[in-house]
């Protein structure tokens, strides 16, 4: 297949930013205009629509990649604040189990003395 001349694809170009779907008539012009085939003129505007659809659906891929990526990135920072939270939680825990300690320990030691248990 022989590759296009840059003045057709320079015609083709504008002809597709113009509208990316042609007529009869307008394929027709632009073939001879261009000097190619209709069904080349057909083909290259089918290969066009499909690059730009493509390009949109790679466009999105990374978009949504790049958000999920923020999703992740703000899930483990949530992660880590409630890893720390309950670190905390457990050291007041742990703080609390040695206050009820003495507590009881306390009354222990009053209830021995003041009856002699």
């Amino acid at each position: 297949m022989k590759r296009f001349e840059r003045f057709q694809i320079d015609a083709l170009e504008v002809a597709y930013g113009e509208r990316d779907h042609l007529c009869r008539e307008r394929k027709a012009e632009l073939a001879n205009q261009t000097g190619l085939d209709v069904e080349q003129v057909t083909s290259w505007f089918n290969r066009r629509r499909k690059r730009d659809r493509e390009k949109e659906r790679r466009r999105v891929s990374e978009q949504r990649c790049l958000e999920l990526e923020d999703a992740l990135r703000e899930s483990r920072e949530r992660e880590a604040k409630l890893e720390q939270e309950v670190e905390e939680s457990r050291r007041r825990e742990n703080g609390l189990r040695a206050e009820i300690r003495i507590l009881r320990d306390e009354i222990g030691c009053c209830m021995v003395t003041r009856f002699g248990f």
